[in-house]
């Protein structure tokens, strides 16, 4: 196979990802690029040094999903900003192999006097004054929405044979609750396992497909060509500004809803057609079944009519996908004024704090709100910036970040979640590239 040579737009010194737009899209595929991109000669790279982290697989703190699948590629961004106590850095020295042969394949940097790693520090010791046990909160949020969609599920299932009318709205209403639920195990996959970040797959999804294409891609490379999330729906709903994008895809600022719909089936028959055929090596595991214990679940509980169970189920999937999309894609990153590759960054190289700041409009309607916050991917700066923390741990920050954004001389935008609907769809249409070094020049 001949080398792809084709740049990216906004970094045009860096390759164009491999295998971004070859189809199914999945999580191992999009490793699998980056193995022949990164230069990291079938290890781990940080910076421009290659580790062997072959025998601490198994005993990562964070478990070892977050190693294995990353084994060949360039973890740089992920070890920074995953690692906030500073209980890493000292271990990672006798794992180190020799220096790398190539430059990094990322725009990004993280210099010690830099925004990041400067914001990283205050938030690291302004965390040693919150509330100890305040992670409690969330897990009790979590725990009780569990248990209301139990309930509520098969219960539904009933309340459709008594009258229609209640049926219908009691489907709404468990799809929103199974929606909230699915929220809080995003919380949970992004940090050590625990059994809480299985409730993500209650829905369709796939906590360990997500761990690669949220937590790897779109969190660590966010808006840019790596970032795998944006590429997922195209054709059908192109995110990325494009001076040739064809009048039928702009139109999809009105159509939108309809994908949406459908974005969660989708997923959940990928991840099992990949797995069945063993596509790059992914297998089928028990997690597959957890989605389809539910229609198993209410069919039991409720006595119903097991294709009327199927049929209810369903209906409760497109809901959900339907607002699960909705809170998503309006939670920071869509906006039309916000960066993606295409538009002109401020730098060839950028801080990647920064550059987060640059793809995020924060949707003030959940700010502070530990409830919204870990139900409606509220708080989304912090969380962009600190994966790792809880939810309920982000609003005791702000303060700290806005304080940053000032000295750097950059700033946290707001909006609502109205306009930010409204943002998304002008990012649908949008064509011109934005010019973030002109704004900075300013």
């Amino acid at each position: 196979m001949a080398p792809n040579t084709e740049r990216q737009v906004s970094f045009p010194n860096l390759p164009y990802p491999h295998l971004r737009d070859d189809l199914p899209k999945t999580a191992h595929q999009w490793i699998d690029g980056k193995r022949e991109q990164d230069g990291a000669e079938g290890l781990w790279r940080i910076h421009d040094g290659l580790y062997d982290f072959t025998d601490f697989v198994q005993s990562h703190p964070g478990g070892a999903q977050w190693l294995e699948c990353t084994k060949g590629t360039d973890i740089t961004e992920q070890f920074i900003t995953h690692h906030l106590s500073g209980n890493a850095e000292p271990i990672i020295p006798k794992y180190f192999v020799r220096k790398t042969k190539q430059p990094r394949n990322s725009p990004f940097t993280f210099a010690d006097d830099g925004f990041y790693s400067t914001l990283k520090s205050k938030i690291a010791e302004k965390r040693k004054e919150i509330p100890k046990d305040v992670r409690k909160k969330s897990d009790l949020i979590t725990d009780v929405l569990l248990v209301l969609f139990l309930i509520g599920s098969p219960l539904t299932c009933w309340v459709w044979t008594q009258n229609l009318l209640l049926g219908l709205a009691s489907t709404v209403a468990v799809s929103y609750l199974l929606t909230c639920l699915t929220i809080c195990g995003h919380n949970y996959f992004h940090r050590t396992d625990s059994w809480r970040m299985y409730v993500f797959n209650i829905c369709g999804f796939s906590y360990s497909e997500w761990r690669v294409t949220h937590a790897m891609s779109h969190h660590l490379h966010t808006n840019t060509a790596q970032d795998i999330e944006l590429g997922l729906l195209e054709p059908f709903l192109q995110f990325l500004p494009n001076p040739n994008k064809p009048i039928l895809v702009q139109m999809a600022a009105f159509y939108y809803p309809v994908i949406y719909a459908f974005v969660i089936l989708g997923c959940l028959i990928k991840d099992v057609a990949v797995s069945l055929a063993g596509y790059r090596g992914k297998k089928l595991t028990w997690t597959n079944v957890i989605p389809f214990a539910v229609p198993v679940w209410m069919w039991l509980a409720s006595g119903s009519y097991f294709p009327w169970v199927i049929s209810v189920w369903l209906l409760m999937i497109i809901l959900s996908s339907e607002f699960f999309m909705i809170f998503g894609l309006t939670a920071g990153h869509h906006s039309h004024t916000n960066f993606f590759e295409g538009d002109i960054p401020r730098s060839d190289k950028i801080d990647w704090g920064i550059h987060q700041i640059d793809t995020i409009v924060e949707n003030i309607d959940n700010a502070g709100n530990h409830f919204k916050s870990i139900t409606r991917f509220g708080d989304h700066a912090l969380h962009h910036l600190f994966p790792t923390l809880d939810h309920a741990e982000l609003k005791y920050f702000y303060p700290t970040l806005l304080e940053h954004c000032e000295k750097y001389e950059t700033q946290l935008r707001m909006t609502n979640f109205y306009n930010a609907l409204l943002s998304q769809s002008k990012q649908l249409i949008r064509k011109r590239p934005n010019n973030f070094r002109e704004k900075t020049a300013k």
